[in-house]
């Protein structure tokens, strides 16, 4: 058995170095390698059974299989065995792409994918004006093939990065509707800060649409807010919108609420994390938000706050229920795993993951903007009433 000590002496004994000459230098650099190869000994008995799995594979594997990819799908094996369904590894490469996504940069056809319960890939949100949307991709459309390659078992990671492509190069895709498959061939594009669509459906009245929480949105609703007047009301419309950024949905709430919490979850073995307004001044105008069942993740709890807090009418349909935080961890490598760290809590406390956010007002998603001028003006008018009332 190693035994620092002992080869340290067995040092001394061979170069017939007496404790007494050595200097100081000499000593520690002794020490440093007694140590060094002393962790190295420990490191090699207590390899785990799947670092010693990869090595005999690689050994042994007449194929010549790859040491990187024997790793991938160890670590998909880990993340698949958690039951996580919202857990995702991206390499090093990918991972630049899923970054890019979340600062609303898009490189390759505007869409955002995640696995469904079912386990398959299917499309979360099309941006708008994107080479998908005018394609004709439409959310929950399920991805068969990229290329003629099956996305059947592949995951998130995989289906990214052969979507990825220079601008002007295209793509082939076979997606699945109402069980009814489909080919599509989409050029790819460069897509930059998109996710925020404003403009001026009535005189007084602002329309937003934000279809992801990427990390410009909240910048870009405070320019919509500044360039157009939005005195008799604000709508809000989140349909669509699989999530992103938390801090989005506490840095997008703050333009609207007061004081007070937003959003809040509790980490395994940490104190909770609220995210709260710290606003004296916010946003006044009547609101409704628009929501439908692919609203989701940090946009259901963005709808969630506006609710519990009386400051919009939500409209809709029953939202996705997508209500657990994802946290983004870099490996040594570059690489990043996305896992499950909690489940959202809107400020009244209701947990939302696989119940979603009841709307205030059940409307069909072909009247909904309709319905929405509609309540604003009622809003209007009570506002106009209780100032009178005031006044008086």
């Amino acid at each position: 058995m190693f035994s620092p000590r002992n080869w340290l002496n067995s040092v001394s004994a061979r170069f017939n170095i007496s404790k007494f000459n050595f200097s100081a230098a000499a000593v520690t650099f002794l020490l440093i390698v007694t140590f060094a190869v002393g962790d190295q000994v420990g490191q090699a008995r207590h390899k785990s059974p799947v670092d010693e799995a990869i090595a005999k594979v690689l050994q042994k594997d007449a194929r010549g299989a790859n040491r990187t990819v024997l790793q991938r799908a160890a670590i998909d094996a880990v993340l698949k065995a958690t039951g996580d369904q919202w857990a995702n590894y991206f390499p090093p490469a990918t991972a630049k792409v899923f970054i890019q996504n979340l600062q609303g940069r898009y490189s390759g056809i505007g869409i955002w994918l995640r696995k469904n319960s079912s386990g398959v890939i299917e499309v979360s949100s099309v941006q708008p004006n994107s080479p998908a949307a005018l394609g004709g991709i439409k959310v929950l459309d399920s991805l068969n093939e990229i290329n003629g390659v099956s996305m059947d078992g592949a995951s998130v990671a995989t289906a990214v990065a052969a979507l990825r492509g220079n601008a002007g190069t295209s793509v082939s895709l076979q997606l699945q509707r109402n069980q009814k498959s489909y080919q599509v061939s989409i050029k790819r594009a460069s897509v930059l800060n998109g996710d925020v669509v404003a403009n001026q459906i009535s005189p007084k009245v602002t329309y937003i649409q934000i279809s992801a929480m990427s990390s410009n949105v909240t910048s870009d609703v405070q320019t919509a807010l500044k360039k157009y007047n939005h005195s008799q009301g604000i709508v809000l419309d989140l349909r669509d919108n699989p999530g992103g950024l938390i801090t989005q949905t506490q840095s997008l709430g703050s333009l609207f609420l007061s004081q007070g919490t937003i959003v809040s979850y509790s980490p395994k073995g940490e104190s909770d994390v609220v995210l709260a307004s710290n606003n004296s001044s916010p946003e006044i105008a009547p609101m409704t938000v628009l929501i439908n069942r692919s609203t989701a993740s940090a946009a259901e709890a963005l709808a969630g706050a506006l609710q519990d807090r009386n400051r919009a009418v939500i409209m809709g349909e029953q939202s996705y229920g997508k209500g657990t935080v994802q946290e983004v961890i870099t490996l040594s490598d570059g690489s990043k795993l996305e896992i499950t760290v909690g489940k959202y809590r809107t400020p009244s406390g209701r947990v939302i993951d696989q119940v979603g956010i009841s709307p205030d007002l059940l409307v069909p998603e072909t009247n909904e903007i309709q319905k929405a001028l509609l309540v604003l003006q009622g809003l209007s008018a009570l506002d106009k009433g209780a100032s009178s009332s005031s006044a008086k």
